[in-house]
């Protein structure tokens, strides 16, 4: 090998290992979860368009896969995903992950039909009510513990929804925005079922960066910094580009 060569490849090495290593690709992942993470015409769902955008304006490439969710946990403390896109807090979580601040809030409707003209205002609202509940969803511990309801089983929110409409339900609890995004998809005019003004609960929701990611915090800090400076008006955007519509 010549002595030019031997410059130039050291030119090469040294440049390699200036580049930052955030320059390798992230690898994110979460759970179909409409509209939050799907595939539509609009897009691939407001959370995904959120977080992916944060992460792309702070300079990273990202990978983004869908996978159940728990395959997606497994598959993130085993060093195979970076970043998830939407999750819960606790403490547990934290040993494994770094989270951002909350970028929304899931926030769980009372929703029912129009004609009962019934408003939530506190958990005894639910007495002798035929409530909706999905097969295995994650209610709040103050609704599965109420036992003054009846419980009609339903195996997803569509099958819940056409209870309502068929007054076999009086009342179903879901997300807001996953409410009246199937509400839109299943055809049913937003002029039969009524939301109530107060939610049952509110949980934020952030994103987790696994621990063990050498730029982790790094992340976490550059997410923070456009949740902060363009979160509420993306996120205003977002839901008028997937047609999600507020009273």
């Amino acid at each position: 090998m010549s002595i030019r060569s031997y410059i130039l490849f050291g030119i090469l090495f040294f440049y390699a290992l200036s580049i930052p290593s955030y320059a390798s690709v992230l690898r994110v992942a979460q759970t179909a979860w409409p509209p939050f993470i799907m595939e539509a015409p609009q897009g691939r769902g407001i959370a995904h368009d959120l977080v992916i955008e944060g992460l792309t304006r702070a300079g990273y490439q990202v990978k983004f896969v869908e996978k159940p969710w728990a395959r997606i946990l497994k598959e993130t403390l085993r060093g195979k995903n970076d970043i998830i896109v939407a999750i819960w807090k606790t403490p547990k979580r934290e040993q494994d992950y770094l989270f951002t601040e909350p970028y929304m809030y899931n926030q769980m409707a009372v929703v029912s039909p129009i004609e009962l003209n019934f408003e939530y205002h506190s958990i005894e609202d639910f007495r002798e009510k035929r409530v909706a509940m999905i097969n295995g969803y994650a209610y709040a511990a103050e609704l599965l513990e109420y036992q003054h309801m009846y419980r009609v089983i339903s195996i997803d929110l569509p099958n819940s929804i056409r209870l309502l409409l068929s007054s076999r339900a009086d009342v179903l609890v879901t997300d807001e925005i996953v409410g009246r995004w199937t509400i839109k998809e299943m055809g049913v005019g937003a002029e039969q079922l009524h939301f109530s003004r107060k939610f049952l609960d509110s949980s934020p929701v952030h994103v987790a960066v696994r621990r063990t990611h050498p730029q982790a915090q790094e992340i976490v800090n550059a997410l923070n910094r456009y949740f902060k400076q363009h979160g509420e008006a993306q996120m205003e955007a977002l839901r008028k580009k997937y047609g999600i519509a507020f009273p």
